[in-house]
């Protein structure tokens, strides 16, 4: 598994306390998995399906125009495909930390617009794939278990509701 891509949607309730918000986060990941085959070619049969997404993070303001984030997350990263007419699918359960730095601008009418560097460490916690009508387990493959290093960008929108509640959406793309 070489780049996973995630979309995330997500509505946090915070709690702001000295420059510091805690996000509760629920969203939906659209993954798509890039892995080599052992005759060494990228296969093209794999098709995108979502997974859900939770964290809880907490973002800290570095400066006015500056902020970071730290959190535990927790993704599932899911596939579906065929070959000659015989389906499978892959089914995959990270848990990690995960972490962003960058701009923050706040504007208008209580929104605020942030893009942020992201990285994310997880290690699957539980991993299947659906192939000839059995599953197999996927903790004992290379390309699955282990630590994981994601790479990659986060651009948000948020407006305020009140002192004490904020909505988001988020896009994340993590290589």
């Amino acid at each position: 598994m070489k780049s996973i891509f995630t979309l995330l949607v997500a509505i946090f309730i915070s709690s702001s306390l000295m420059a510091q918000t805690w996000n509760i986060e629920s969203g939906n990941n659209i993954t798509r998995y890039v892995f080599t085959n052992s005759a060494g070619n990228n296969p093209d049969y794999l098709k995108s399906s979502s997974g859900i997404h939770l964290a809880l993070t907490r973002e800290n303001k570095l400066s006015r125009a500056f902020v970071y984030d730290l959190g535990l997350t927790y993704n599932q990263y899911n596939s579906v495909g065929d070959v000659q007419n015989i389906p499978f699918s892959y089914q995959a359960d990270l848990m990690g930390l995960s972490g962003g730095i960058g701009p923050s601008y706040e504007g208008l009418h209580g929104l605020t617009i942030s893009a942020k560097g992201s990285a994310a460490v997880q290690k699957m916690i539980n991993g299947t794939q659906f192939l000839q009508n059995h599953y197999v387990d996927l903790s004992g493959d290379d390309q699955f278990s282990g630590l994981k290093l994601s790479l990659g960008f986060t651009l948000s929108i948020t407006k305020k509701v009140n002192d004490q509640m904020s909505v988001y959406t988020s896009f994340q793309d993590l290589d």
